[in-house]
């Protein structure tokens, strides 16, 4: 089967760049009042052995699902991600509104999760835990111990994905137990993933990119933002230093790259999107000097 051209999947593409801009837009955003708080994920900021309890975490969950998923219990699934999908918009919307507030659009956005998973619903909150996730451990490590998080997880997705395969298994599983821990991009016009669901080969009416794949670059650029002491400057309005934004650049440059691989099978995004942030980010904290330091 011939590839399909670069052309036909142009929209579709910029709209999944969009997605990863918009998250870490987003999360700048969130990084003032969030940083406010005394919610942590970590004690000490500092610690190298903070990116290996979140790679321990990950793995717990992964495990976890597939179990799940082997003795169909998808339905026990769908309820944790559900419920830990409510707590992270909760996270989000109480950096701006009161708490209960807070609550009653998360139940809200609970309720409207589990009755109509439509791609765009799916998104629009995608985007917001993605956001809240990547700012809070943002927030929680410095850039050393963040870039051993980029580093570590880069590698696991590509040999999850291209030796043991198991996070193909884990992703399709998911998306149709329509939990949501995927982003949405329609390749067509009147795409419904309420009715089309995943879909296979060219039947498939839509392109998928893990969260993960937005919140774990976006980590390095709030962790590069609140640590590093350098003149930020204005980006649509939030603040940013030199470090940040080239770690924002470069996620942006390795989707780049990510976008001309084939589409056939299912590719690591991560190497890519790490590789481009941690990329940016040190020709970013080179050109700010000793200043970053």
């Amino acid at each position: 089967m011939p590839p399909e051209p670069f052309a036909e999947r142009a929209v579709p593409m910029v709209g999944m760049l969009a997605l990863l801009v918009a998250v870490q837009l987003l999360s700048l955003a969130l990084m003032p009042p969030l940083s406010e708080t005394e919610v942590r994920v970590f004690e000490d900021p500092e610690s190298a052995a903070n990116p290996f309890s979140y790679i321990f975490l990950v793995l717990g969950f992964t495990v976890f699902i597939l179990m799940a998923m082997r003795l169909k219990k998808g339905w026990i699934v769908t309820w944790v991600v559900l419920l830990a999908v409510a707590m992270g918009v909760y996270y989000v919307i109480s950096a701006f509104a009161p708490p209960l507030s807070a609550l009653l659009v998360s139940a809200a956005v609970l309720a409207l999760l589990y009755t109509y998973p439509e791609w765009y619903v799916i998104d629009f909150v995608g985007l917001l835990v993605s956001a809240g996730v990547g700012t809070l451990f943002g927030l929680s490590m410095t850039p050393f111990p963040a870039i051993i998080l980029l580093v570590v997880l880069a590698a696991y997705d590509a040999i999850s994905v291209y030796k043991t395969r198991h996070m193909v298994t884990l992703a399709e599983g998911v998306m149709e137990m329509r939990a949501p821990l995927l982003f949405v991009i329609p390749r067509r016009r009147g795409y419904s993933f309420r009715r089309e669901g995943l879909g296979s080969g060219e039947a498939r009416g839509a392109y998928f990119l893990g969260l993960g794949d937005a919140i774990i670059p976006t980590v390095l650029v709030i962790s590069a933002n609140w640590s590093l002491d350098l003149p930020a400057v204005e980006v649509l309005g939030m603040a940013a230093n030199l470090p940040a934004l080239g770690a924002m650049a470069g996620t942006a440059f390795g989707f780049l790259l990510l976008s001309t691989t084939p589409r056939d099978r299912p590719q690591a995004g991560l190497p890519f999107l790490n590789g481009g942030a941690i990329l940016g980010f040190l020709l970013a904290v080179l050109a700010s000097g000793p200043l970053a330091f």
